[in-house]
Parts: structure tokens; sequence; C-alpha cells
């Protein structure tokens, strides 16, 4: 009972002291919704579910139409390029930059956000799944080399997927949980719903291109929220280059190399000076554009979650990024 009182007057507290992207005539439940039925680490405290979609509200920037920049050049080179750029300051939980925020996108590699984050709610990392042939035939687009018989724990594909933003670690971490591809796209389905993401629909676990599967870069954004609360994701989405080891057919121990798909931490773009990149996800495909989400923390310490959507080549990605670090991520 005295949990529960306390719980209430931090409620209390929160609601009053709200500052941050809502404006003052937006609902105070937003779009997003708790996916369970309590409030996590972030407020301290068991609460139970009567606040939870509340509380975890305040830790997102609410966007709204209203609050979109309006005058923005997204390509100088092809004014009528239709992408997106945001800048959400995660310290002060405050909306700098939306431009198209809202709009319909193909997320491409970006959907490996959700598939990582129902397995990081469903699985142990260090469980491990046997390469089935079927995946050791995947061939399309970004994959990882897995082979027939290989034992990979969970937390090591984890790395593949969200590293080497492996295609076909993604069937195989779909299959493991829910059976089948199609049942884990079911399973995407209803955690988007639970969060709120009145504007996502998924078709796969990967990304590859269908009409069916859609998103905005603020439903995305939120993914991103919820998967930064597992350390596992945190510990992969940081990572430049690293290897793990696995157990080959034959019951030997083995090693594997993996790298970023992200050119900023490879060295191929510069970025500012006193920014370190704490993690991010990149996806590409012809429909998609080259998309680029990152999240980043200046030399104050101030952290900043930032979006480039639908840019027509990776080297205008990658310059577009420097230049909204640049002119929003410093005092």
């Amino acid at each position: 009972m005295k949990q529960r009182v306390t719980g209430i007057i931090l409620i209390i507290i929160l609601l009053f002291g709200l500052v941050g992207c809502r404006s003052k005539d937006t609902s105070l439940l937003g779009n997003y919704r708790a996916a369970d039925n309590v409030i996590h680490s972030d407020v301290g405290a068991l609460v139970t579910a009567d606040f939870a979609p509340l509380t975890s509200q305040w830790f997102l920037c609410d966007v709204t139409e209203e609050m979109q920049t309006e005058e923005y050049v997204f390509d100088s080179e092809n004014p009528e390029r239709d992408g997106t750029a945001f800048v959400i300051d995660k310290t002060n939980n405050k909306l700098l930059l939306g431009y198209r925020m809202l709009n319909k996108r193909y997320p491409a590699s970006l959907t490996k956000l959700m598939t990582a984050l129902l397995v990081l709610k469903n699985c142990d990392p260090l469980d491990t799944i046997t390469i089935t042939p079927e995946i050791a035939a995947l061939k399309r687009g970004s994959n990882a080399v897995l082979e027939e018989g290989d034992q990979i724990t969970i937390s090591a594909l984890l790395g593949c997927l969200l590293v080497v933003s492996a295609n076909n670690v993604g069937v195989a971490l779909a299959e493991y949980l829910a059976g089948s591809e199609e049942a884990f796209v079911e399973m995407m389905n209803a955690e988007a719903k639970k969060l709120g993401l009145s504007h996502t629909q998924f078709a796969n676990p990967h990304g590859m291109h269908d009409d069916k599967h859609y998103t905005t870069p603020y439903d995305m954004y939120v993914v991103m929220q919820e998967c930064f609360k597992y350390d596992e994701f945190v510990k992969w989405s940081g990572v430049t280059k690293t290897s793990y080891e696995y157990i080959d057919k034959t019951g030997s121990t083995r090693t594997r190399v993996i790298e970023s798909t992200n050119q900023f931490k490879l060295g191929n773009y510069e970025y500012p000076e006193g920014i370190t990149i704490l993690g991010g996800k990149t996806g590409t495909t012809a429909q998609a554009g080259y998309c680029l989400m990152m999240y980043v923390a200046n030399e104050e310490g101030r952290e900043f979650i930032l979006g480039v959507y639908h840019a027509a080549t990776e080297e205008k990605l990658y310059k577009k990024m420097n230049e909204l670090i640049t002119s929003y991520c410093f005092p």
C-alpha cells in the first residue's frame, strides 16, 4: 500500500512538472501506449497499470503536424526530393527539428529495430539457435555468414542483426521466436499496436521492400526508444567491429568477425569532433532510399536522436546527418 501511495505521489509531481515537445492543447495520452502493466525503472518504482500509459509517454517527444518545419530544404540539388530529417534533444525531451516526421516511409532495414525489440522482450540472449539448411541458403540482400548446423547464441545473432544488418538473421530469429516468419509478422504488428504506432504496418522481419510494409519516422523513433531500454541493444548498437564465437556442425568452436554498416563509425565519412555515437541503425532499399537513425551525445553529455530518411545517395545521407549534428547538437 505504501509503495502504491508513493507511486501516485510521484505521478502527480511528474504531471504538474511535465515539459517537452507537447503543445498545450495536445492530448496527454498522445499516440503512445505502454506495452505492459507496469512502469519500468525509468521512474524508479513499480506502479500499477492505471498510470503506465501516461508515464511511458513522458519519456517520448510527442510530435504533431503543427510542430513540423515547413521551410526546410532536404536536398538542395533536388528540392522536390521527399525526404525526412529530424533532431530530438533526448536529454530535455524537446523537438529541435521535425521535417516530414509523420509522412509515410518505407523503413528498409530500420525494420530490424522492431525485430530486435521483440527478441529482447521474449528471449534469453544466452539461448542458442541451430542454423537450418533453409536459413543457411538465404542470400537475398545484406546477410551474415551462416552455415547449416552452426550453433549461435541469440546475443550473437542480435549482433549480426544490428551491426551487419543481416536479413537472414532476421528470418532465423523470427522463426525461432514465433515458429514462422508469418507468425512473427503478426507479433510485430501486435507490438506496433501496443505502442500506439497507428501509421505502421510490417510484412517481414528484415525490411526488404513490400508495398504493405511501411511506417513513419516518428513511429520508428518510438521503437528505437523502446530498444534502448535493453542493455543488450545498447551493447550491439554501438559496435564498430567485433567478433563472436559459435560452434560449427562438427562441434568445433569458431570465431566470426562482424562490422558495422554505419559509415561514420567505419571512418568513411567525417562527423563533428566532440560527438560520441552511442548507437543507431542504417537502412537502404531502392524504394526507401538511404536511411539512418542515430543516437549521439555531445561533450556536455546532452543526448540526441537524429534521423534522415529517403536520401538519394549514401553521400547525401551522411552529409545531411553531419549537417544536422553540426547545427543542432552543440550549445
